[in-house]
C-alpha cells in the first residue's frame, strides 16, 4: 500500500500488463520482455534480411538511397506468413486492445537494419504521424517495436523522449539532450510506445553488430494505412474476421457510391 496523504484518487493494477499499461498512459513507452522466443530470433533475422534483398533488388540501391529508404524493408507480411504471424502476436494485441478498443488496422509493419558505422534514415527525430502538431486526449495509435538483436548504446538503441505525446510542438534540441531516453532492451523484446511520441534511432557505434528491429504500428481505423495491404494481398486472408479488420480490408474507402451502400447493407 501507498503511504500517503492529502490525496483522494490513486490508480491500481492487476499483474504486468495493467503495470505497463499505465506506463504507456503517464511516460508514453513501456518495455515488453519476452514476445519473441530467443530460438526463434535467427530465423526473424534472416527473413528480414531476405525481404529487404528483395525490394532493394526490386527498387534499386542508388534509387533507395535518393527517397532514404536504404536498409529498410516495409510491408513484410506481404512477403513473408512469419511476419504475418508476427504481426498478430496475441500477447502484443493484448496491450494493442486496451489502448485502441476492439477495432483497429495495421497502419505499418516495417523492418529497421542498423548497420555499423551508418546514418539511417531513421537518425532523426520524428513522429511515425508526421506532420501531425496536435495531440489527443486518448492514443490513436501505438507502435509495438520488436528488438531482434539487443538495443544497446553502443548500437543505436532507439531513443524516446518521454511525454511526447502530449506535447503538441517539436521540443528544443537543449530539451532533448536532457530528455531523451535511450531504450535498453534484450533481444526478443518490444518496445510498446504512443504513436504521437518521437523518437530516432541511435548512431550504431559498434564495429560489427547489426541492430535490427521490427516496427508496427497499430491505429484506430480513421488512419489510413501508409501503405494498401488489400491491394498488396490481393483478397488474400479476407475471409478470416480478424485478418479482415487487422489487416484493413473492412475500413478501406469504397470506390463508388453504390460500392459504400452495399457494404452498408452488408453489415
Amino acid at each position: 500500500m501507498i503511504k500517503s496523504f492529502g490525496v483522494t484518487k490513486t490508480s491500481e493494477t492487476e499483474g504486468i500488463t495493467d503495470c505497463h499499461i499505465e506506463e504507456f498512459h503517464n511516460l508514453g513507452y513501456t518495455i515488453i520482455e519476452d514476445l519473441i522466443p530467443v530460438g526463434e530470433l535467427d530465423r526473424f533475422r534472416k527473413e528480414l534480411m531476405r525481404i529487404y534483398e528483395l525490394q532493394e533488388k526490386e527498387f534499386g540501391l542508388d534509387n533507395l538511397k535518393k527517397i532514404n529508404e536504404e536498409n529498410l524493408a516495409r510491408a513484410l507480411l506481404c512477403y513473408s506468413d512469419l511476419y504475418l504471424r508476427l504481426a498478430r502476436n496475441a500477447k502484443a494485441l493484448e496491450y494493442v486492445k486496451k489502448l485502441l478498443g476492439t477495432y483497429f488496422v495495421l497502419h505499418l509493419q516495417n523492418g529497421i537494419i542498423n548497420m555499423p558505422g551508418h546514418e539511417h534514415h531513421q537518425n532523426s527525430w520524428h513522429r511515425d504521424f508526421p506532420y501531425q502538431n496536435w495531440v489527443s486526449s486518448e492514443p490513436i495509435g501505438c507502435n509495438v517495436f520488436y528488438c531482434l538483436d539487443d538495443f544497446s548504446e553502443e548500437n543505436g538503441a532507439t531513443y524516446l523522449l518521454p511525454h511526447s505525446h502530449k506535447i503538441a510542438y517539436m521540443p528544443s534540441e537543449e530539451y532533448l539532450e536532457k530528455h531523451a531516453v535511450q531504450m535498453n532492451a534484450k533481444a526478443g523484446s518490444a518496445i510498446l510506445f504512443d504513436s504521437m511520441m518521437f523518437h530516432k534511432a541511435g548512431f550504431n557505434r559498434s564495429a560489427d553488430k547489426v541492430r535490427r528491429g521490427i516496427n508496427h504500428l497499430y491505429a484506430k481505423a480513421i488512419v489510413r494505412q501508409q501503405i494498401n495491404l488489400p491491394a498488396m494481398l490481393g483478397g488474400k486472408y479476407a475471409d478470416d474476421p480478424f485478418l479482415n479488420m487487422l489487416l484493413g480490408y473492412g475500413s478501406n474507402p469504397p470506390a463508388s457510391v453504390l460500392e459504400w451502400r452495399k457494404n452498408k447493407l452488408s453489415k
